[in-house]
């Protein structure tokens, strides 16, 4: 979703939670397979490895013998997990079907009101070269470079093009420097590799702009800035400090914005000041990932939509691919579902941890309106451990919110009072205005906060983008491309670091859940002493 950056050098990271400083959150539970009843230790907080070193190893998959009896074992369904049925229950509306991708029944997705593009459904080949699972901007990107490389191409998905979060995310784009923040990364990393890193998404940005302008994608690109609110002095403070330092070390362009003058960029005297992001902007997502699918087909990719990916089956040769239409067999196998990944797809499943957020557009607004709300056509972000994004639509006419807030994938009409809430306190002049559209997507986490690009238990994957996958999955899909086509310049600063799985992962995601209201609970205290 957004590219929301984390708050200075000199303070703990932005989100300052544990999860921020090396701590992970976790259950243990123990069960007893003879016995009806399970006994459970819960337990918020497990210290792990502050530091992870840098690693030397390979994530070059070996070039002879790739077969491994590990990878042709279905993973399990979970479906005889007492502890994750029984004592963490999941609260939410759950959609069903494959990779659960399928339209809420009361949900609207306001990016899918322009018209959608369908291409003819080829037949599916005996064998192709590349099987990319995934047709969202990861998927398509990695896609659309290997079939110009002369490679045959086919991806899959589950539901439409797009159908995950490549059609619900805010379409905000910036650098995405790093949920951690240089703090956190400084700490974690050191100096070389920190700056390796947060160059990487000055990089990614500088390649999204230039794809974009060169294939001439229609996705109403605009590099208007965003203004991020600080709730509190101390966040201004830690902010100001956070920006000097990626001013002097990477060159960042950025404003600092006193509380007397932020009235200049939003139409609001919520925040205590702010930070003007020159390099950050906005898209239309649908309208990206569409034009993407349209470059892939041009250039002889196969989308094969509606039709999940049920197994995959490794050998000396190859991968079996089984759907439910038939199978297929690939020399290379491509996983790009991120978020929407599940128990057929273990590779990047087994690594993410999946979370629920929401998003409402408001009725069109009248010009004299949107231009108070927003005087410079800025996007939004403000600090907080769990914040709230909006921007006004490319068209100019409505105004999106978007973040963890309510209860995402609940009840809509309950979701759009939450929003209503959230959005008065910026915006008061806002109170009498309906939400006509409210819809709800994943986000993928890691265990080090970190996106991740390389091969992993026989298949080349890349995502767990943490909320900030617009701009990097353009980026990573290109870097992917070339390391499968063992290419040059297919390095990045991700490349070394462990992309480790999640432990307990059946329960991670309730644990997450429960995390969420805490940071909700801890800034709505904050808020009250400001």
């Amino acid at each position: 979703m957004p590219e929301e950056k984390s708050k200075g050098p000199c303070v703990r990271p932005a989100c300052a939670s544990p999860a921020s400083t090396g701590l992970m959150p976790w259950i243990c539970a123990s069960t007893c397979r003879n016995k009806p009843r399970s006994k459970t230790c819960v337990n918020l907080w497990m210290p792990m490895r502050t530091v992870q070193k840098t690693c030397a190893r390979s994530r070059w998959p070996p070039t002879e013998s790739r077969s491994s009896a590990a990878c042709s074992k279905q993973a399990s369904n979970g479906s005889k997990n007492w502890v994750c049925k029984t004592v963490f229950p999941r609260l939410e509306i759950a959609t069903t079907g494959p990779l659960g991708t399928e339209e809420m029944t009361a949900e609207q997705i306001f990016w899918e009101t322009i018209p959608t593009y369908s291409p003819e459904k080829p037949a599916l080949p005996e064998k192709t070269d590349i099987a990319v699972i995934g047709a969202g901007f990861t998927g398509l990107s990695v896609a659309l470079h290997l079939a110009r490389a002369g490679r045959d191409v086919t991806v899959f998905d589950a539901g439409g093009i797009g159908a995950g979060a490549s059609s619900r995310n805010g379409g905000m784009v910036g650098p995405s420097f790093h949920k951690l923040g240089s703090a956190g990364l400084l700490a974690r990393y050191g100096e070389q590799k920190t700056l390796g890193i947060l160059r990487e998404g000055l990089l990614a940005l500088d390649f999204f702009e230039e794809f974009v302008k060169r294939e001439d994608l229609a996705c109403d690109l605009k590099m208007q800035g965003r203004f991020r609110g600080a709730r509190t002095r101390g966040d201004y403070e830690s902010t100001a400090r956070e920006c000097e330092w990626l001013g002097k070390n990477l060159g960042l362009p950025f404003d600092m914005v006193p509380q007397s003058e932020q009235r200049s960029e939003i139409g609001s005297d919520f925040y205590k000041g702010g930070v003007v992001y020159h390099r950050d902007g906005g898209i239309h997502p649908r309208k990206l990932v569409l034009s993407l699918a349209r470059l892939a087909v041009a250039s002889g990719v196969r989308i094969i939509t509606n039709c999940p990916v049920t197994a995959l089956r490794k050998d000396i040769t190859g991968t079996q691919v089984r759907t439910p239409e038939g199978s297929i067999r690939a020399s290379e196998v491509v996983v790009a579902t991120n978020a929407y990944s599940d128990r057929h797809t273990p590779a990047m499943n087994r690594r993410v941890v999946q979370i629920r957020t929401a998003a409402v557009a408001t009725e069109e607004l009248p010009a004299d309106v949107i231009s108070q709300l927003t005087p410079k056509g800025r996007t939004f972000g403000e600090s907080g451990r769990i914040f709230m994004w909006f921007r006004p639509t490319p068209d100019g006419k409505r105004f999106i919110f978007g973040g963890r807030i309510g209860r995402p994938g609940g009840d809509p009409d309950k979701q759009r009072k939450a929003f209503e809430t959230a959005a008065t306190r910026v915006f008061p002049q806002l109170k009498d205005v309906a939400f006509s559209h409210v819809w709800s997507g994943d986000v993928a986490y890691t265990t080090d906060h970190s996106p991740h690009i390389g091969y992993e238990d026989g298949v080349w994957l890349a995502g767990g983008y943490c909320g900030s996958g617009v701009t990097r999955s353009l980026y990573f899909g290109m870097k992917l491309a070339r390391k499968i086509l063992r290419q040059p310049d297919a390095e990045t600063a991700f490349d070394d670091l462990p992309f480790a799985r999640v432990p307990f992962k059946p329960v991670a995601g309730h644990v997450a859940d429960l995390m969420t209201k805490w940071y909700a609970y801890q800034d709505a205290c904050d808020l009250k002493k400001r």
